[in-house]
């Protein structure tokens, strides 16, 4: 079946149709441009749904070491702490925490850096994990995390690193390094020397290359009870993911859902209610 040819934004077309002259003209300049893009988020705001729920959900910002961030919480009883994914923010799992609150949850919602309310302009996942990390140790005792996309990745790096999380929700996981940057290079239509510029700009930077950090690596060191979730129709992390982490750790609990994509995952009553299931089944 052919591919369905995808319509981008303006503003993405016009960066597409640019990229190619300034990689011939001025390489090194490209491969800034692509980096500094890699580590910009577009920054959406709240969908008709976010706003109608925003109400039932109390609102703050927390003070970290390095960081403002805003929380979003609902329900009483045992905590579960949710990270988004790249571009995203801490309502998009509103149906999700509404549904989990009513089984008796407290649900904790986390804008990252850069994103929805939280200060910043640019960031990255050391960053993702580490306000993950600062939330978690306010918390106290937390009885699951849940991440989608880049959350989960940014999850399983803080898991590796030796953050103690009890149980963990992985939703349309990125696994594959190679997957994720060729995945970008596409979106912005960049050719493979900026692609290995972004690597090189990875180690300099960070002093890791990117791969050390991509679930295909982290997720080895994750030893706690993991449902793994993930959308048949998901054209952002092909549902192939699932299989390189249940190959990682064949004890991974993993579920396809038919019909849904990288965004749906998080509204689905299906995948809603295989949480709820997984979550007792750990009491």
């Amino acid at each position: 079946m052919a591919k369905a040819k995808i319509e981008y934004p303006f503003s993405l077309r016009v960066i597409r149709s640019i990229f190619p002259v300034i990689e011939r003209v001025a390489p090194s300049l490209a491969i800034k441009w692509a980096v500094r893009l890699f580590l910009t988020p577009f920054n959406f705001g709240f969908t008709p749904s976010e706003k109608e729920h925003i109400s039932q959900f109390n609102r703050s910002d927390v003070k970290l070491s390095r960081f403002s961030v805003r929380i979003y919480e609902i329900g009483q009883g045992p905590t579960i702490l949710f990270l988004h994914g790249w571009a995203g923010r801490g309502m998009q799992f509103h149906k999700m925490a509404i549904g989990l609150a009513e089984s008796g949850y407290h649900c904790l919602l986390i804008d990252a850096p850069a994103h929805g309310a939280s200060e910043g302009k640019k960031t990255n996942i050391f960053e993702f994990a580490e306000v993950f990390n600062e939330i978690k140790g306010k918390q106290g005792d937390i009885i699951a995390a849940v991440g989608h996309s880049l959350g989960a990745a940014s999850i399983s790096l803080s898991i590796s690193e030796g953050s103690t999380v009890p149980a963990f929700i992985s939703l349309g996981a990125p696994v594959v390094a190679k997957d994720i940057l060729s995945e970008f290079a596409d979106k912005l239509n960049i050719a493979e020397p900026t692609v290995e510029g972004i690597r090189a700009k990875a180690v300099s930077e960070f002093s890791r290359t990117f791969e050390s950090v991509a679930m295909e690596s982290t997720f080895k060191k994750v030893n706690c009870p993991v449902l793994a979730l993930h959308g048949v129709d998901d054209e952002d992390v092909p549902v192939y993911h699932l299989d390189v982490l249940k190959s990682i750790n064949s004890s991974i609990e993993v579920e396809r859902f038919e019909g849904i994509g990288h965004r749906r995952v998080l509204k689905d009553e299906r995948v809603i209610g295989a949480m709820k299931v997984w979550l007792e089944g750990l009491k």
